[in-house]
C-alpha cells in the first residue's frame, strides 16, 4: 500500500471541513424558509383586520386563516313584524380534514342590547343564546317531511347549504339562512320595551363540538313609536395620493369614475338625501386641469381664444417632470396632431376628456343639493401644520379652498376638520385667527355631560379668559370607528349589522328626546362599502338623515371642557423635517422659472398630498415625504449645461465661448450665465438675461478677453433673476495663448531677412580679388616715402 502524500492528506482534510461546514450551514437556512414563509403568511393574515379578546374579526369571522372559518356575506339590519331576517354566508374549509354530518344553526341573544357597552360584551360572551334556526331542524329534508306530514307552517324557517353529509376538505361552502319575524319568538306588544338589537352568532360544528362561528347583529323593530335620532353623515370627497406636482394624472382620475372607483362610488353616496360632502380642492384643481382645452394647430391668428385656463400653477402628469419622453420626429408625421399624439391617441384623449367632462358637471350639478364643506387643499392633518415649520404650508392649503367656492359658491370655507382626538387648544385659537368658526371634534375630546349621546353642536373655550370660544361639530367616536371597519373589509355586512345596531342602542338611550349626531366617514378614497354604509344607516326607520347645515342651526348643547389628546395621531417630526427642508430648498431653486409663483404653487400642492389625513393615519408621511424629496431632487437636476472640451483662446481678443443650457422641466426657465476664472489670465462677462423654453435647449454665447498666455480653469454658472446660483455648474478649461499667427508671420519674415543678409556678406566676400603679400608690401612702402617727402 502507497503512503499517503502530506500533500494528498492535507487536501481529503480540507475537503472534509468544506463538506461538514456546508451541511451546517445550509441545514439552518432551509428549516428557515418554511418558518419564513408561515411569519409572512400570518402577518399578512394579521394586516387584513383587526380581532377581539375572542378573535372577532370586523368582518364577523372567530379563526385564523388555517382553520374553518365563516364569512357573513347578508345580514338583514332590522327587521319589523312583517319582515324576514336573512343571513347569508359563506364556510370555508382549509383544512386537509372533510368536516362529516357538519351541524350548521343560527343562535340570537336572549336579551335586547340597548346599550354600546351591552354589544361589547356580547361579541365576547355569547353564553345568553337560543337557537332560532338549524340545519337539521329547517333543512330541506326536514322542511320536506313537514309538508308530507302536514305539520308545517307558513311562512317557514328554512337553511340551505350547498353541502350534504359533509364539506370537503380544501372547499368552500354557501349558506343562506331566512327566518319569518313571527318564528323570531320576539314580541310584539309594548313596542317601546321590547324593540331593540339582537345580537347573532352563526355557528358549524360536527361530533367533536363548534368548529367556527361568526357574529352580526340584527334589530327587532315592531313599529314603537318614538322620536327620531337625527343623524348628519359627512363624506370626505378625496384622493389622497402623492403626485410631483399635486394635481391628479387624468388616467387616475377616469378609473376613479369607472366601475368600482372611490369618487364613481361618491356619486352612489349622493344618492342618499343630507348626506354632507368635504371636498378637496385637489378635485377640482385636477379635473379642470384635465378638462383645458389645447388650442388646435388650425386656430387662426385672429380667432376668439377658446382655451379653458387651468388653476394656477396646475398641470397635468402628462406634461411633468415623470411625463414619458416623445419622438422628436413625431410632429413630421401629417397623421399627428398638433401636441404629437397619433390619430389613435387623439381619439382616445378626446374620449378621455369627454368621459371626465360628463362626471365632473354631473357631480358639480348634485353637490348643489348638498351641503358642502371646502377643505384645505390635499386634506392634510391640519393639527400637525399648526403646530410645526409647515404653518406657513398649512394657511397655503385654507387659501386654496376658494378652488371649491369658484365652482360651488355656496361651499362652507370657516370648518377646520383635525384629525379626531388630536386638537390642542392653542390650535383652536390659531383656526379661529384664521378665520375658521367651527371646528369638528370627537366626543373623546368634547364629552357628553349627561351620561348619554347629547346634541352634537357645541361650543368650546379657546382662550384661558374664558370669554373666547370656537362652534364645535362632535363625531360619534364609535360610530366612526365601526364605519372606518367597514370601509376596509371584503366583507362589510357583520361591521354594517352592528353599526346600525349601534345607532339603535344610541335611540334607546333616550327614545323620547330628539338628538342631533354627527357620522363622518373615513378620511380616505370612498369604496363601494360607503354606500352600503350611508344606505343602512338612513334607511334604519328610527334614523332622521338630515344635513350638516341643519346640525348648525340647532342649540348649542352644552358639554364638558376640552379634554387633552391621548397619543394623538400626527405626522412624524424626520417627515416634518424633511418636508421643510424640501420647501425651502425648491423655493429658492424655483426663482429661476419664468413664473416662480405657479412654480411654488406647484411646489405646495405636491407637499400637501403628503400632508393628507389619510397619509397620517396610515403612517406614510414619512415615505411620501422621502418621495417628494426625490421628486424635488430630480426637478432641480432637470435644468444644466452640457459638459463641453477645453477652449483655445488667444490674448487680446476678445470673443465668445459658447455654452449649452438644456431644460428638462416643465416650466420656461430665465436665467443668465456667468463664467468665472480661477486665474487673473482671463476676462470674462456674465450673458444677457434669456428665457430656455420647457423641454428645450439653447446655446448662449459668454463675451470672454484672453489676457495673458496660461491654462485657465473656470467654473460656468446658471444665475436665477435673484441672483441665486443654480446647482448644476459646470468646469471649463480655456487654454489662453499669445498671438501665434502674427508672431509666426514675423518669426518667418525675420529668418527669410538672416538669409538674405547672409547670403549678401557672402556674395561680397566672393566678389573681392585677393592682393599678393608682395604687392602689399611694396604699396606700404611707397606710401610711407610719400608721406616723408611731403613733411
Amino acid at each position: 500500500m502507497k503512503p499517503i502524500s502530506h500533500m494528498r492528506f492535507l487536501l481529503a482534510l480540507l475537503s472534509s471541513v468544506l463538506l461538514l461546514a456546508g451541511s451546517v450551514f445550509a441545514y439552518p437556512l432551509l428549516g428557515s424558509t418554511p418558518a419564513a414563509a408561515t411569519s409572512a403568511s400570518a402577518a399578512g393574515s394579521a394586516g387584513s383586520g383587526s380581532t377581539d379578546a375572542e378573535g372577532n374579526s370586523p368582518d364577523g369571522t372567530t379563526s385564523s386563516g388555517d382553520d374553518v372559518s365563516i364569512t357573513l356575506d347578508e345580514v338583514t339590519p332590522w327587521v319589523d313584524e312583517k319582515g324576514t331576517l336573512t343571513v347569508r354566508g359563506t364556510i370555508t374549509n382549509p383544512t386537509d380534514q372533510a368536516i362529516s354530518n357538519p351541524d350548521l344553526h343560527l343562535a340570537m341573544s336572549t336579551d335586547k342590547l340597548d346599550a354600546g357597552r351591552r354589544i361589547e360584551n356580547w361579541k365576547t360572551d355569547q353564553s345568553q343564546n337560543r337557537t332560532i334556526a338549524d340545519l337539521e331542524e329547517n333543512g330541506p329534508d326536514a322542511r320536506k317531511k313537514a309538508k308530507e306530514s302536514g305539520e308545517a307552517t307558513d311562512p317557514m324557517t328554512t337553511v340551505d347549504a350547498d353541502f350534504d353529509d359533509e364539506i370537503a376538505a380544501g372547499s368552500t361552502s354557501e349558506f343562506t339562512i331566512s327566518v319569518p319575524a313571527e318564528q323570531l319568538g320576539l314580541r310584539k306588544s309594548s313596542p317601546v320595551s321590547n324593540w331593540g338589537p339582537r345580537g347573532l352568532s352563526v355557528q358549524v360544528g360536527d361530533s367533536t363540538g363548534r368548529l367556527a362561528s361568526a357574529v352580526g347583529f340584527s334589530t327587532w323593530y315592531p313599529s314603537p313609536e318614538f322620536d327620531k335620532t337625527k343623524v348628519s353623515m359627512l363624506a370626505p370627497v378625496t384622493l389622497p395620493d402623492h403626485t410631483t406636482d399635486g394635481i391628479i394624472d387624468p388616467d387616475q382620475l377616469e378609473k376613479a369614475i369607472g366601475k368600482g372607483g372611490s369618487l364613481s362610488a361618491i356619486m352612489k353616496v349622493l344618492n342618499t338625501p343630507g348626506i354632507g360632502i368635504a371636498l378637496d380642492p385637489r378635485i377640482i384643481a385636477s379635473f379642470e386641469s384635465a378638462l383645458a382645452e389645447l388650442p388646435s394647430e388650425n386656430d387662426g391668428a385672429g380667432s376668439e381664444e377658446t382655451e379653458k385656463p387651468s388653476p394656477e400653477g396646475s398641470e397635468s402628469a402628462t406634461t411633468g417632470p415623470d411625463a414619458h419622453e416623445t419622438d422628436p420626429d413625431a410632429n413630421s408625421n401629417d397623421q399627428d396632431s398638433a401636441d404629437g399624439l397619433s390619430a389613435e391617441e387623439a381619439e382616445a384623449d378626446a374620449e378621455q376628456r369627454k368621459l371626465l367632462d360628463a362626471w365632473y358637471h354631473d357631480f358639480l350639478e348634485e353637490a348643489e343639493s348638498h351641503t358642502v364643506i371646502a377643505l384645505p387643499y390635499g386634506d392634510p392633518d391640519q393639527a400637525s401644520l399648526v403646530d410645526s415649520d409647515l404653518k406657513s404650508l398649512g394657511a397655503f392649503a385654507q387659501k386654496q379652498r376658494s378652488l371649491v367656492t369658484d365652482v360651488l359658491p355656496e361651499a362652507k370655507t370657516d370648518i377646520a376638520w383635525p384629525i379626531a382626538g388630536s386638537a390642542q387648544r392653542d390650535q383652536l385659537k390659531d383656526f379661529a385667527e384664521a378665520g375658521d368658526e367651527t371646528v369638528i371634534l370627537s366626543n373623546a375630546q368634547q364629552p357628553s355631560l349627561s351620561g348619554v349621546h347629547d346634541d352634537a353642536h357645541s361650543t368650546t373655550r379657546i382662550g384661558s379668559d374664558g370669554q373666547s370660544s370656537i362652534n364645535t361639530l362632535i363625531s360619534d367616536s364609535a360610530l366612526a370607528q365601526q364605519s372606518a371597519q367597514i370601509i376596509g373589509s371584503p366583507h362589510p355586512a357583520s361591521g354594517i349589522s352592528e353599526l346600525v345596531a349601534t345607532t339603535a342602542a344610541i335611540q334607546a338611550e333616550s327614545p323620547y328626546r330628539t338628538r342631533h349626531l354627527l357620522l363622518p366617514m373615513p378620511r380616505t378614497a370612498a369604496s363601494v362599502n360607503w354606500e352600503k354604509t350611508v344606505e343602512a344607516v338612513a334607511d334604519a326607520p328610527w334614523v332622521d338623515p338630515s344635513g350638516v347645515d341643519e346640525l348648525l342651526a340647532t342649540d348649542v348643547a352644552p358639554r364638558g371642557l376640552l379634554q387633552p389628546p391621548k397619543d394623538p395621531k400626527s405626522i412624524g417630526t424626520k417627515a416634518v423635517a424633511s418636508l421643510a427642508q424640501t420647501r425651502a430648498t425648491q423655493k429658492e431653486f424655483n426663482s429661476v422659472f419664468s413664473d416662480p409663483g405657479s412654480a411654488n404653487t406647484r411646489l405646495d400642492r405636491e407637499l400637501l398630498s403628503c400632508t393628507s389625513v389619510a397619509w397620517t393615519l396610515g403612517g406614510n408621511a414619512k415615505r411620501c415625504a422621502d418621495d417628494a424629496q426625490a421628486a424635488n431632487e430630480k426637478m432641480r437636476n432637470s435644468i444644466y449645461l452640457e459638459k463641453g472640451s477645453s477652449v483655445l483662446l488667444v490674448t487680446g481678443e476678445e470673443t465668445t465661448i459658447p455654452v449649452t443650457i438644456v431644460n428638462d422641466s416643465p416650466a420656461d426657465a430665465t436665467m443668465s450665465i456667468r463664467m468665472k476664472a480661477k486665474t487673473p489670465q482671463l476676462r470674462a462677462e456674465p450673458t444677457e438675461t434669456v428665457v430656455v423654453p420647457a423641454q428645450e435647449t439653447m446655446r448662449v454665447d459668454v463675451p470672454v478677453e484672453g489676457i495673458a498666455n496660461a491654462d485657465v480653469p473656470t467654473t460656468i454658472e446658471m444665475i436665477a433673476a435673484d441672483d441665486f446660483v443654480l446647482p448644476n455648474s459646470e468646469t471649463l478649461l480655456v487654454r489662453v495663448r499669445a498671438d501665434w499667427e502674427n508672431i509666426g508671420t514675423a518669426v518667418v519674415g525675420l529668418g527669410l531677412t538672416a538669409v538674405f543678409v547672409i547670403g549678401l556678406i557672402k556674395t561680397i566676400s566672393r566678389g573681392r580679388r585677393k592682393i599678393p603679400e608682395q604687392q602689399l608690401a611694396d604699396a606700404m612702402a611707397r606710401a610711407k616715402n610719400d608721406e616723408s617727402e611731403s613733411r
